[in-house]
């Protein structure tokens, strides 16, 4: 018996899954990261960029990036810089793209001493990498960024040694980062967060200063001629004006938006300011209208993109408390658009199905086209808080399924192999799904409430998406994963417990623990062995890719063949413990049979590469999954432990 290559290593413990008729978020958020998108860029309707943090558990954050496709986001990975002594908090803030292959984001790293320094990071197409960029002081950050060409961005934020806080402006040539001077009008509180250039000689940037208590905060705006930054007289309407963000079609035409509120803090609205070439004026927001009992207690923009002058959707945070007591608190993302004449709210909603939503909102959007645009976020649920993207076409919002990292909270169900080589999934009870090795996260079911645990996920053909599917029956698909169907709205005898897909990626197949099954798409049913007597409940499924049938097998080893040729089983083996799972072979040639002890049954042309069986175990291997080309398998366990046979380790749960 070979060794398991790779750490078997368990987190934590927990119980086995139990199926039950709601749990839930069947795992809940213990423990779970929160993933959040600041910044998003996009070159057209079907390539953006959104850059955020991820936060874990103690207290670190790492960075975060994801693609749009213009079918689905996925996770691109990106660098965080060295956790120790630097690093322990990295995050990006805003990006910026040229093309589909010249991106930069910038941001922040810090190592929890109160000191940050800057952070940009540069993606060619295939990779993203940190270029090295200066720190005129201890606690320097960058907030946003503006390119017009691969050789010619400018990034934005402040600079600060604990007493001082002032502008701070960086210049890309195309070959290294500067600093470039940029005035302050005070040295304690002074600030630049949004930055838009239309040339090489022509930006703005925005911000805020504070003097004393007398003149808390005042909107700060500052532009760029090509040789010199300098600041631009702009309005205050309240005692606390500020600005986020700001977006320019031509020198003559620029938008701008932020939040304020009065002395007495019983107004918080929108701030809009424009520019018409020669001076900035407050140009209205529209009044939401709370009535008597609600005021807004956040009514801030924090970002705005024109496509052109006169259409521009600025976005970002409004939460309504009541003040009578007897009405709820209300959170929704902020947006509204320009049509050139007036500002119109165009407020979003929250993704379906997600429960009850403490806190949602937006804090980036990029508009390629008039009547195109891409919002990010996040939203905080009893989940955690997770990403929000959301698209707006001119007249309505459609929220977006984005992936976020997440740590599987036990017990792990499953496990998928990446058919196209390099890596795997792993899923949770709860649709929480990891990536390793070339594994891309296309998406999960976190964040939403289900009815019945997940159970199984299976890979798409060309490892480009997959689908989960619950104990009811319910089908969840991502990436390229197509939906034809599910048994969530079928009374089951007994709850699905297994799924697989066709060699075509069509059509699927679901399994319930008395042996029914369920054929979707171009799948074909060819049997079944529900209503008859079993030995011991059916627990997986595997189809054969060369005649187009399945296999079921049961808890005892049991195995029964549909339309494909049987090759043995384990039913008249007395087992130390039950069979939990099967993988066939690529070609259909063979497969093997998993048991909760780690043992591994190899029948046909399936090699055996080794097992688990009669060593110890954290927690019961709970699913396997078969690597290719190499016909080697891994097990995984229900604290998302992998054992890896003839087949490379790529990290457990």
């Amino acid at each position: 018996m070979s060794a398991p290559s790779g750490a078997p290593g368990s987190r934590m413990g927990g119980p086995a899954a139990v199926l039950g008729p709601r749990c839930g978020q069947c795992g809940g958020s213990g423990g779970n990261l929160a993933n959040t998108l600041i910044g998003v860029s996009c070159t057209s309707t079907t390539d953006c960029v959104a850059v955020g943090s991820i936060n874990g558990d103690f207290g670190q954050s790492f960075t975060l990036v994801e693609s749009w496709n213009g079918i689905t986001w996925s996770v691109v990975p990106s660098p965080s810089p060295s956790p120790s002594p630097l690093g322990r908090y990295s995050a990006l803030r805003s990006v910026s793209c040229t093309g589909p292959t010249n991106c930069t984001a910038v941001g922040y790293t810090g190592d929890g001493s109160g000191s940050f320094q800057t952070l940009i990071e540069s993606w060619n197409g295939s990779a993203w990498s940190i270029v090295p960029s200066p720190n005129p002081m201890s606690a320097s950050e960058l907030d946003a960024v503006s390119c017009t060409g691969s050789a010619s961005c400018v990034a934005v934020g402040t600079d600060g040694d604990g007493t001082a806080q002032l502008t701070l402006v960086e210049s890309w040539n195309g070959t290294a980062w500067s600093v470039v001077s940029s005035p302050s009008p005070t040295s304690v509180g002074s600030s630049l967060r949004g930055v838009s250039c239309i040339s090489s000689t022509s930006c703005v940037a925005v911000g805020s200063y504070s003097f004393d208590s007398a003149h808390p905060q005042q909107t700060l705006i500052e532009s760029w001629n090509g040789t010199a930054w300098s600041i631009v007289p702009s309005p205050s309407p309240m005692s606390f004006s500020g600005l986020n963000g700001v977006s320019c079609t031509s020198t003559t035409a620029c938008t701008a938006v932020g939040g304020q509120v009065d002395a007495g803090g019983s107004t918080t609205d929108t701030l809009n300011e424009s520019w018409n070439g020669s001076a900035w004026s407050v140009v209205a927001s529209p009044t939401l209208g709370f009535g008597n009992t609600a005021r807004a207690v956040v009514n801030a923009a924090n970002g705005v993109s024109c496509a052109v002058a006169a259409r521009c959707l600025a976005v970002g945070d409004l939460v309504v408390a009541p003040t009578s007591g007897f009405e709820p608190i209300v959170s929704s993302p902020m947006a509204e658009s320009w049509d050139g004449t007036r500002w119109s709210n165009r407020n979003g909603t929250g993704p379906r199905n997600a429960g009850a939503i403490y806190a949602i909102g937006f804090a980036g959007v990029s508009c390629p086209a008039s009547g195109a645009c891409m919002a990010v976020g996040d939203y905080t649920n009893a989940s955690g808080t997770q990403t929000l993207t959301a698209s707006w076409n001119g007249g309505d919002w459609s929220v977006i399924a984005s992936p976020n990292e997440r740590v599987l909270v036990p017990p792990t169900v499953a496990m998928a192999a990446n058919p196209a080589g390099g890596g795997y999934w792993i899923v949770d009870s709860a649709g929480d799904v990891t990536t390793h090795g070339a594994a891309t996260n296309y998406g999960s079911t976190i964040g939403q409430l289900l009815n019945a645990p997940v159970v199984q996920i299976v890979a798409t053909p060309d490892g480009k998406g997959y689908w989960l599917v619950a104990a009811d029956g319910g089908v969840f698909s991502f990436g390229d994963a197509g939906f034809f169907g599910s048994a969530g709205t079928v009374r089951l005898n007994a709850p699905v417990v297994g799924m697989e897909r066709t060699h075509t990626g069509n059509g699927y197949w679901l399994v319930a623990a008395d042996g029914g099954v369920f054929a979707f798409g171009d799948a074909t049913f060819s049997g079944s062995m529900g209503g008859r007597r079993l030995n011991g409940p059916v627990v997986g499924i595997g189809a054969d890719s060369t005649t187009g049938g399945y296999w079921l097998v049961g808890a005892d080893g049991g195995v029964f063949a549909f339309g494909a040729p049987f090759y043995g089983s384990t039913g008249d083996v007395a087992l130390n413990e039950p069979v939990v799972s099967m993988a066939a072979m690529a070609d259909g040639g063979g497969y093997w049979l998993a048991a909760a002890d780690g043992g591994v049954f190899a029948f046909g042309d399936a090699p055996f590469r080794g097992s688990m069986g009669g060593r110890p175990l954290n927690l019961p291997v709970s699913g396997m999954a078969a690597g290719t080309p190499s016909a080697g398998y891994w097990l995984v366990a229900a604290d998302g432990g992998i054992f890896s046979f003839g087949t490379p380790f790529y990290g457990a749960g």
